[in-house]
Parts: C-alpha cells; structure tokens; sequence
C-alpha cells in the first residue's frame, strides 16, 4: 500500500498504515525523508522515499520485526476465529484444541522469538525436551498447529518464502500415533445391547444401537433432531452437532450430509419415538430428561454410566480399564467389520472422511475380530478346535484321525 507525504519541524515525512497483530487495527507509522531545506519539493521527497525503499513498505509488518507470538495471534484471528466463509473454517473441538496449543504451549516456548530466528533444530531438541512429560502423540498436535501457524504467515505475506521454507515442515518429530481403539465385534455388541434392554434404559439401548450401526461421530448423533430422520428415503439428515453442551458446525463441511438408516434401524427409532415424552418434530431424539428435552443429553456422562458397564459385561474391557472406550469406539468398530465385507471406498463414504487413508489407517484396524475368525478357519481346516476350553496336539490328532 502507497503512503503519503507530510511535512513536520523542517522535514519531510513518509506517512503509512500497519496492521497491528495483536488486535488487527490499522495504525500510522511515519519515516523520516530528509530536510526540506535539503529536497525543495514534494517530488523529489518521492523519489528518496522510494530509494529509502519507504515505498515498499505495506500495511503488515516486516517479518525482521515478527514475533512468534504476534504472528500465532494473528492465524488465531483470521483462522481459528473465523467465523464467515466455508474455506478454512475448523470444527469447534479442534478451534478449542489448537487454542490450547498455542496458548499454553508454542507461545510459553516461542512467544519472544522473532519468527525467522525459529530453526528446525531448534524446533527438535524442543520435541526432545517435552517427550519427558507428553506423548509423542500430543508433540505431534503442538508441531502441527505451529506449521499451521507459519503457513498462514507465508498465505498472508507476513513472512518471505512459502511451505517449503517452513522450519517445522523441516524439523523431525514421531508423529505416527500409537493408539489402538478398543473394537467391538457383532457378538459382544449382542451382548451389550442385551445388557441394555431393559424398560428402565430403552434410551440407552437406542443410542448404542444407532452409534454401532451407523458409525456417526457421537457428536452427530446427540444433534439429531426428529425432523433429521427421513423415513421415506431411508436416511438420516445430518444437520448440525452438540458438543460440549453446545451447538457446533460440525467436524466439516463434507461430514454434514446423510447416512442409510435401514429398516430394521428405522423401526428401532420409531420405536423410541413412540417411549420418548420428546418425539415432536423439532424435538432431539435423544433429549435430557433433566433438563425437560431443551437439549441433548450429555454424552460423557451417558457413556461412563451406561456403555462402559455393558462392555465390562460382554468382555470387551476390563473393570479397571483405564484407557479411552466411549461411544466413538462403535465408530471404529464399525469400520473394522466393514473392512472384511465391503469394499473400502463404501466404508469411507460410510464414515464420511475426507481421504482413504484416515479410513485404513486410522479406522480399520489390524488386529480384530475379522483375522481372529479367518484364523480359527485355518485351524479348523488342520485339525485343531477348541475342546474344554484347551486344545492340545494330541486332542488335534484324534480329530483329525
């Protein structure tokens, strides 16, 4: 952006505007051009200015003058914070987990230090330091919302060069996850919607039932609305999410759109329709009791109260399970069967993700029921089966003689 020229105590002055980052206002910086005793007129106190390079200067800041700070508070204004448009707009848990990165992390670390100064090596014995306290896994969300930071700098012209000069894209980080979901297989699902069928939680019983045969985000299945559910097509509507106790955009434009809702799955719902006192239209089909159907219930405390206990009983977890299990796991689980019945383009439209990948690698997992079946066919086939709960070599030769 062009300045403009003042004249103050005998000397001429470049006058321009800069974004201050720290809140986005524009503010006036001024340059000193020479006396005007010295420059006479106002057209050769443009032509220093440009051989100052004044001319050149824009309404952002030079990246010699930027701070990490400054520069993370402006991707958390224009990108986290954005609230118009579809491009680049982020889901809510992950605005809220990114602003916790920056905020209590990379700017506790980073904050002080101009941009530029920021080296992959740097970068690296920082991971090395924080693997003492976090997992490799929470390391790897730190180095992903700084590269998001510094390629929003590059986007924005804050700083020179593009992606390829990214010192975090250039430092090395585990970044693979080790986390392996909990999977539920058909049989203990029989169980444990056999736990819940009960008159005191047909509630519960519904909302595990459409978590497993959808494979919706719980999110997703918490913002359900009646009017959400088209019976004459046979599909579910997706038009909004509930989280953390409030409305929420949903994990991306591409997840909010349709699954199948088969028959059997419908009449369940029709059912739960007709026991709910919240079956209207407009009414959330799984709505709080406590707070008189105005919301949903809430998912965590759902999860703990009911789901878990019926895994304990069916055996997919143990009674002092302390790792993840909830109700995002039958979206996992879901995925893993499917792995071994349809093709997996099916299962990616199914789950609605973006890429192939985060189906196979993230979803269908390595270890599960579908291989422990397909090995137990192998054995049988050889001769071996299971008798008095031991099958010993000699047993296998008997049957197989």
């Amino acid at each position: 952006m062009t300045g403009w020229l003042s004249k103050k105590n005998g000397r001429f002055m470049y006058r321009f505007l800069t974004i201050r980052l720290s809140d986005g206002k524009k503010v006036e910086q001024r340059k000193t051009i020479g006396l005007i005793s010295d420059l006479k007129t106002e057209k050769n106190a443009w032509k220093e200015a440009e051989r100052l390079g004044l001319t050149k200067l824009s309404e952002t800041p030079t990246a010699a003058q930027l701070t990490f700070e400054a520069l993370a508070q402006h991707f958390i204004k224009h990108e986290l914070d954005k609230s118009e448009g579809r491009i680049g707009r982020k889901a809510e848990e992950t605005i809220i987990r990114d602003r916790h990165c920056i905020n209590k992390h990379c700017i506790q670390r980073w904050g002080n230090t101009l941009a530029l100064d920021i080296s992959p090596l740097a970068l690296e014995a920082w991971f090395e330091s924080l693997s003492e306290t976090f997992a490799w896994q929470s390391i790897a969300k730190f180095r992903s919302v700084m590269s998001q930071c510094f390629n929003h700098g590059y986007r924005y012209g804050l700083l020179p060069g593009g992606k390829d000069s990214n010192p975090v894209r250039l430092s090395r980080c585990p970044v693979s996850s080790t986390y392996e979901a909990v999977v539920v297989s058909p049989e203990q699902m029989i169980l444990m919607l056999n736990e819940l069928d009960t008159t005191e939680t047909q509630f519960e019983w519904t909302l595990a039932l459409v978590h497993a045969a959808t494979g919706m985000r719980p999110e997703e299945v918490f913002g359900l609305q009646w009017s959400d559910l088209n019976w004459e097509k046979g599909q579910i509507d997706i038009n909004r999410a509930w989280s953390k106790g409030k409305l929420t955009a949903g994990k991306n434009e591409g997840s909010m759109t349709q699954v199948v809702m088969s028959p059997v799955l419908a009449e369940a719902l029709k059912r739960w329709q007709k026991l709910t006192p919240y079956g209207d239209p407009s009414n959330w089909v799984f709505a709080s009791y406590r707070e008189n159907g105005k919301i949903p219930r809430s998912a965590s405390t759902c999860g703990k109260k009911y789901l878990r206990p019926a895994a304990v009983k069916a055996g997919v977890i143990p009674e002092d399970y302390k790792g993840r299990f909830g109700w995002h796991n039958m979206r996992h689980s879901l995925a893993t069967f499917l792995a071994g019945e349809v093709d997996s383009s099916q299962t990616m439209k199914m789950l609605r993700h973006k890429k192939l990948s985060t189906t196979m690698e993230l979803y269908t997992h390595s270890v599960g029921f579908k291989q422990c079946e397909a090995q137990q066919k192998y054995l049988s086939a050889i001769g071996l089966r299971l008798v008095t709960g031991k099958t010993t070599g000699n047993e296998a030769q008997k049957q197989r003689a």
